[in-house]
């Protein structure tokens, strides 16, 4: 008898391990598993292997979502729902919807809320393999809205950017043989699958600053990961080398951030290997990859006045890419009465009687570009004019009368002309008319 009992105990803490719970004290809402604050929707929800964090592939048998307690879904209960496999990790448009043909449908027909959930058993268990992420999506066909303070009724948490695509409006059930363009959000929905056996200890943080591979990285980064469900702590190491903890050796943190300034001040133009794992009462993750980032160049070699490129032979046509990397050295350029600029980059030319147009194009939307014409010397510069026409990614354009025999320092930097902002990639181009 003894026997008998051990093992439905056995039995019955098997079922209640068989599941993994994903955030599901959450408070926040938002437009995931289904919109209820329209009349129809189409959600699409990417669940990462890292973030399921199994022991083996498994058969999920239900899923569980969670609402608001003041929520009501009356009219925002007819799913279909639909599961599947995909490689991708996140939407990249409005558009990247996961095609029907890549999932199967696993539930339709009306749910209802009971205990501030929605409880779904899947009649047929979907085979999840444990090696592709998992995508979970969901058709509400319902023609009405449920008001809840003109707000959604599902918890949802934050997650990576992109990691949700969804759809709702008024006008007509979604086809989701052909859905509309949606939007993307950085949350999903919280949720407990059924079926699956987490692995004790927790999964593996993603790195989510710097990127995997990411460039230009500042010498004082704010490292971050995403939080793992259960974890209590993160260990942080970061070296030169793979493996490596020369600079930071697995350093403990309770937060799922790591502001290396003023501390740690990194080395220009030097690879670094990130490897964040998580800690929890019941050990720590294993497995976890390093991403690795390459930070910002060496300070350009015309940063300062002194050093200024010269441009002899017109059209003269230069590549600035290391152009994040300047200095403002000790301050703003004020010889232009009522007009500063950030010290950026210096260019010059020898005047000879002729005009010449100064063409500056950003290589990206974000740096905002502003030229300055000077005369004198690098200690004693005279105002010849500036010019800041456009706004960020827009090019400028100036056009100069030389004096034979003047020398001409031009100044590349950000509009500002009394906060530092730093440059970006761009092209100067000199030309004589």
């Amino acid at each position: 008898m003894k026997r008998i009992l051990l093992l439905l105990l056995v039995l019955i803490s098997s079922v209640f391990d068989a599941q993994v719970n994903l955030n599901i004290g959450s408070m926040n809402v938002g437009s995931a598993p289904v919109s209820s604050f329209f009349s129809y929707s189409y959600v699409q929800q990417i669940y990462l292997k890292q973030e399921l964090n199994i022991n083996a592939a498994g058969n999920i048998t239900g899923l569980t979502f969670y609402l608001d307690p003041s929520a009501t879904i009356t009219d925002s209960s007819n799913w279909t729902l639909y599961l599947g496999h995909t490689s991708k990790a996140t939407f990249t448009s409005g558009t990247d919807w996961i095609p029907v043909s890549q999932l199967t449908q696993v539930f339709a027909g009306n749910v209802t809320k009971n205990n501030n959930k929605v409880e779904i058993i899947l009649t047929t268990p979907f085979a999840y393999n444990n090696t592709d992420n998992l995508v979970i999506a969901a058709k509400e066909s319902a023609p009405s809205i449920d008001i809840n303070n003109f707000n959604e009724a599902f918890h949802v948490y934050p997650y990576i950017p992109n990691s949700t695509l969804y759809y709702k409006g008024d006008r007509e059930v979604v086809d989701i043989s052909s859905p509309p363009g949606g939007i993307r959000a950085e949350y999903k929905s919280a949720i407990t699958i059924s079926g699956l056996t987490p692995n004790v200890t927790p999964g593996c943080p993603i790195i989510l600053y710097p990127s995997n591979n990411a460039q230009y990285i500042s010498l004082s980064p704010a490292l971050s990961w995403q939080a793992v469900s259960g974890a209590s702590s993160y260990k942080v190491s970061l070296g030169t080398s793979t493996g490596g903890t020369d600079v930071i050796n697995q350093q403990v943190v309770s937060t799922n951030n790591f502001n290396l300034s003023p501390s740690i001040v990194l080395t220009r133009n030097t690879t670094y290997y990130l490897k964040v794992t998580a800690v929890s009462a019941n050990g720590e993750s294993t497995g976890c990859t390093e991403n690795t980032f390459k930070t910002i160049p060496p300070i350009p070699v015309n940063d300062e006045c002194t050093g200024a490129l010269l441009a002899s032979t017109f059209p003269y046509t230069y590549v600035q890419s290391d152009a994040m990397s300047s200095t403002n050295n000790g301050g703003f350029v004020l010889a232009c009465a009522n007009d500063g600029m950030n010290d950026g980059l210096w260019f010059r030319l020898t005047g000879d009687g002729n005009q010449y147009t100064i063409k500056v194009a950003p290589s990206t939307t974000s740096f905002d570009p502003k030229i300055g014409v000077f005369s004198g010397t690098c200690t004693n510069l005279t105002c010849v004019g500036t010019k800041d026409n456009g706004g960020g990614g827009t090019a400028e354009t100036m056009t100069i009368t030389t004096t034979a025999g003047t020398e001409y320092f031009i100044n590349v930097g950000s509009f500002e002309d009394d906060v530092d902002m730093p440059e970006d990639v761009f092209t100067i181009t000199i030309t004589k008319l």
